[in-house]
């Protein structure tokens, strides 16, 4: 199916090739029109309206959370609150394991060799303030888990455990749900949904996480949204570092007192118009048969870039960075040129054909030096990718090695 025609950036760039959906992914024109005809027929501030504009954006900012809950499962509208981005919902959950005293000094947080920066410095930062420790999961020759590792390192003194579910540089798919069986029911399950939720379908009961985090602008939905499921017992519970308007039942000059549910983690007027971005790529991709068809979609192409990248690192000229076990995997690829140091020229010789791709480390510093790789090259798809565009990357790679 030619899901390209859907997408008004290649009608503008008919020469464009874009892989470089692990960093962002393109708009959809129901996504574009959909928030257009938003804000010149609806828009409005929401919560204690009076009249008909702000009634109808506040119906919207709920079936975009519907929506959100239908995407994970049928879990409840009152367990999604929102964010920037997946970035700043882990900042604002783990600054609120801290000011809720479940973490501290002499605690211990467990995460993955592989994690994206995004979930490293907030508890780094969180540590070297509040003394607790972090300790990083190895992982196999095969690029997964490894469980040994994990086995050694997840003592009595781990609170936390927070990883990503798809790695950004490899592509692999991490157990989830058999990282949960593993744990304590006192543990914190933390899920970053960033690399995965654009590509397969992800249900938090299965995965038993407490807590799974997303950003919109990968799935299609525009930057400034990211979704953060948090379970009911934890919503409730636990208190926000962020507070302002909006987060509270009442204020005195003596002290307040905060809302309950998920009024309390939105402080401020909450990004409108991107949680209408955010509705309408869900229901765009429900009108494609849901992540499923987009995980089929991409698992055929995978399949044909797979045995073009076998092809060439015969030759010995290039190393890919992947696991074996293709059904483990989704569309994204991380390789390096056996000859080359600079990774920026090879980025600018696929650019020079049209072909965006992104090179460097991909913010997962952490994964690079345990490999022993300063730097990669990493070719990402999507739904709007197809054979032709494979066909187009290799004819270019083919020439720089």
């Amino acid at each position: 199916m030619n899901y390209k025609k859907d997408f008004p950036i290649f009608n503008h760039n008919p020469w464009l090739v874009f892989f470089d959906g692990g960093a962002s992914v393109q708009k959809p024109k129901v996504v574009i029109d959909g928030v257009s005809d938003f804000v010149a027929q609806d828009y409005a501030n929401i919560h204690r309206w009076m009249y008909d504009l702000s009634e109808r954006s506040e119906k919207m900012y709920h079936d975009s959370k519907e929506a959100v809950a239908r995407l994970l499962g049928w879990c409840k509208a009152s367990e999604i609150f929102y964010t920037y981005n997946s970035t700043y919902g882990i900042n604002i959950v783990a600054q609120a394991l801290v000011r809720s005293e479940f973490l501290k000094k002499g605690d211990v947080v467990l995460l993955g060799i592989w994690e994206h920066h995004a979930n490293v410095l907030p508890w780094q930062i969180l540590s070297e303030m509040f003394g607790f420790e972090i300790k990083f999961v190895g992982i196999t020759d095969e690029y997964d888990i490894d469980w040994n590792d994990f086995d050694k390192k997840y003592d009595h003194n781990v609170k936390v455990v927070a990883m990503s579910h798809v790695s950004n540089v490899t592509g692999m798919i991490y157990d989830m749900k058999a990282v949960h069986q593993k744990l304590r029911e006192s543990t914190f399950f933390l899920v970053d949904g960033s690399q995965s939720l654009p590509h397969f379908a992800v249900h938090v009961e299965e995965i038993s996480c407490d807590c799974l985090v997303f950003t919109g602008h990968k799935m299609m939905a525009y930057t400034g949204i990211g979704a953060v499921y948090l379970k009911k017992e934890w919503m409730k519970n636990l208190n926000p570092m962020v507070a302002g308007g909006g987060t509270v039942e009442d204020v005195s000059v003596t002290g307040h007192r905060l809302a309950s549910g998920t009024d309390k983690w939105e402080a401020g007027t909450p990004n409108i118009v991107w949680a209408a971005s955010l509705l309408y790529a869900i229901e765009y991709i429900e009108s494609l048969g849901g992540l499923e068809a987009i995980s089929q979609h991409e698992s055929e192409l995978t399949a044909y870039a797979l045995k073009k990248f076998h092809t060439l690192e015969k030759s010995g000229k290039i190393s890919l960075i992947w696991p074996k076990q293709s059904e483990k995997r989704v569309g994204v690829f991380s390789f390096v040129l056996s000859d080359s140091k600079n990774f920026q020229v090879i980025g600018e010789k696929f650019a020079e054909h049209n072909i965006a791709i992104r090179c460097g480390g991909h913010c997962a510093y952490p994964l690079h030096k345990s490999l022993n790789v300063q730097w990669t090259c990493r070719m990402s798809m999507y739904i709007y990718n197809d054979k032709a565009d494979v066909d187009k990357f290799f004819e270019v790679l083919e020439k720089i090695v």
